[in-house]
């Protein structure tokens, strides 16, 4: 868990600027393009692999702020898990989405994509009735402690009316696999929740678009397209 290092089908990343306003991190792209994008990342934070995301989507004319939701709290005294859990336990979570939508709304932000803690992100903006797209993978249907906890999304999600797409891998492990049952059980019978599942992949699968495994690096390319279309 979760994504790190850049890969070959993002371009190499681009130079970013750096933004402040009410929630921190990295944007690229014309400041008049009407495609407003931005990315919450995994637990690892800010890394090349999202960089990289950041600029494909900046070569699709795309204003993209790469959200630094770990500001304030320093690098990673090494790229483990338990490093990045002990960083992410210092985020207070409703004050971080509080903040998020002031933000999203100065911005005149019309996409949200979210990895995996982001991707629990997601969910809550769905339930907030976020005025954009949304698009997560690999989020928590189940929750996530937190000093400042937010809702638990099975608790909500079969009265959500804010469209939402969640793509997960069937053989995700850190999400649970009972849970990836038990949410599209809910999402068949909520036609807001437009949830994907890739039997043949777990957490994680994006970077898969590297993989040489046909049947995985297909996943990724679908889930890819997915966002595009769902972001642009």
């Amino acid at each position: 868990m979760c994504h790190g290092q850049e890969i070959k089908a993002f371009p190499s990343q681009s130079s970013a600027q750096s933004f402040d306003n009410h929630v921190s991190g990295f944007v690229r792209g014309e400041q008049k393009s009407n495609k407003r994008i931005a990315i919450l990342t995994d637990i690892f934070g800010c890394n090349p692999f999202y960089h990289g995301l950041a600029t494909r989507y900046e070569h699709k004319q795309a204003r993209v702020y790469l959200v630094d939701i770990f500001s304030g709290f320093g690098d990673l005294s090494e790229p483990t898990r338990e490093a990045a859990f002990t960083r992410r336990h210092k985020v207070a979570d409703k004050d971080f989405l509080d903040r998020f939508e002031k933000f999203a709304k100065a911005e005149k932000i019309t996409g949200v994509i979210g990895f995996c803690l982001g991707g629990l992100y997601i969910f809550e903006l769905a339930r907030r009735g976020f005025d954009g797209a949304l698009v997560g993978l690999y989020g928590f249907p189940q929750g996530l402690p937190n000093q400042d906890p937010l809702p638990v999304p099975f608790d909500y999600l079969q009265n959500v009316t804010k469209k939402h797409t969640m793509l997960m891998g069937g053989e995700d492990e850190s999400v649970g696999i009972e849970n990836i049952v038990r949410l599209k059980n809910v999402a068949a019978k909520n036609k807001a929740i437009n949830l994907r599942i890739y039997e043949s992949v777990g957490h994680n699968f994006l970077p898969l678009l590297d993989s040489e495994d046909q049947t995985a690096r297909n996943a990724a390319e679908n889930a890819l397209h997915i966002c595009d279309t769902e972001l642009l």
